[in-house]
């Protein structure tokens, strides 16, 4: 692959960039226009990588789920021809797996599942915009629901994103939100689930409840279980924090200095929706197609051998398990082995025959 595709891809490998390039109110906005005014050749990179994804989202807005292999090199040509000829090289092929990712990923839909990654040329720069290990965005006029890897559950709102670690594996569960949206959260007294907005956190173990992030206004109401909600930068979480009940309802004051509860007479229609089961149930289907599901549902690479596991097939249900638990069934049925590291997920064995 040529250098100059190279950081394309880098580019492409970017979350802030997708981020960026898909959402309007995007917090890396200030640090992509910076870094395209410094060099012309960025400004070209910059064009290049975003032409691609938004033909990519054009093509899922089409109703496209899964975007043909010769329509991929078609999209990747149409952007080639914006590159110089000296510069043209044969590794396009070697973008074809990132840019499947990026329908799977549903991209301007809810869901960007890039890792974090060093800007081509700026690695170890001070300057650099953090990123979460995964952003979801919900671009859609509907809520979406989207799967956490610990098994709980989130129905996102219009305009509303999440972020969070990307196996969630440390000794606290933690999310931050802005705009609006409906917890179904997997009980873990061991990991406590926090959520954190701009002036309130949410501590829970294991219950249901709508948090309001947006247009100023901060509040949790709860439908079941309870949870303790208290101000950011508060010492004493136990005795500072608001308990919330089921029907009830805390909110940050107008003057942001305190919470106040009442009680909660308001509906939680993402709460009926979640009570249907829901799942994706696959009968003897092959291995490939159940992990790409996977990766779509919980926005979390898998790579692993095609070649190998190609006659593998499998049967089960995805959806009401953590992540962990549904590859611990999958390898077993097939015989494999997982690991789980900031980069995705990594499926080895010797595969079916």
């Amino acid at each position: 692959m040529h250098p100059y595709e190279e950081h394309i891809h880098h580019l492409l490998l970017d979350n802030r960039f997708i981020d960026w390039v898909v959402n309007p109110q995007s917090p890396y906005a200030e640090y992509w226009l910076q870094w395209i005014a410094a060099d012309n050749e960025n400004a070209a990179l910059a064009e290049e990588a975003k032409r691609f994804i938004l033909e990519m989202r054009r093509a899922e807005q089409e109703g496209a789920e899964d975007v043909h292999e010769d329509k991929l090199d078609e999209m990747l040509a149409n952007i080639k021809t914006g590159i110089a000829p000296g510069r043209r090289g044969g590794g396009h092929k070697k973008l074809l797996w990132l840019a499947a990712a990026i329908v799977t990923g549903a991209m301007a839909v809810s869901t960007l599942f890039f890792l974090p990654k060093t800007h081509p040329g700026q690695e170890g720069s001070a300057s650099q915009v953090e990123a979460a290990d995964v952003v979801r965005y919900n671009g859609n006029k509907e809520d979406e629901l989207l799967f956490l890897p610990d098994g709980s559950k989130v129905i996102l709102s219009k305009g509303a994103r999440i972020s969070y670690n990307l196996l969630m594996n440390g000794s606290k569960r933690e999310i931050t939100l802005s705009g609006d949206a409906f917890f179904d959260v997997a009980p873990n007294a061991q990991k406590p689930f926090y959520i954190y907005t701009q002036h309130v956190v949410v501590k829970v173990l294991g219950t249901s409840f709508k948090v309001n992030a947006s247009g100023g206004k901060e509040s949790v109401a709860v439908s079941t279980g309870k949870v303790s909600v208290y101000l950011k930068g508060q010492d004493l979480e136990q005795s500072a924090a608001q308990i919330v009940l089921p029907k009830q309802v805390v909110s940050l004051t107008e003057d942001r200095r305190a919470l106040t509860t009442n009680e909660w007479s308001g509906k939680y229609p993402a709460a009926a929706a979640l009570q249907k089961p829901v799942s994706y149930d696959f009968e003897e289907a092959p291995l490939s197609t159940v992990l790409t599901t996977l990766e779509k549902m919980y926005a979390i690479p898998v790579k692993y051998n095609e070649d190998s596991f190609n006659n593998c097939f499998i049967t089960i249900s995805l959806g009401d398990e953590s992540l962990e638990e549904i590859l611990k069934v999958i390898t077993r049925t097939v015989d494999a082995s997982y690991s789980m590291s900031s980069y995705g997920i990594t499926i080895e064995g010797k595969g079916c025959r």
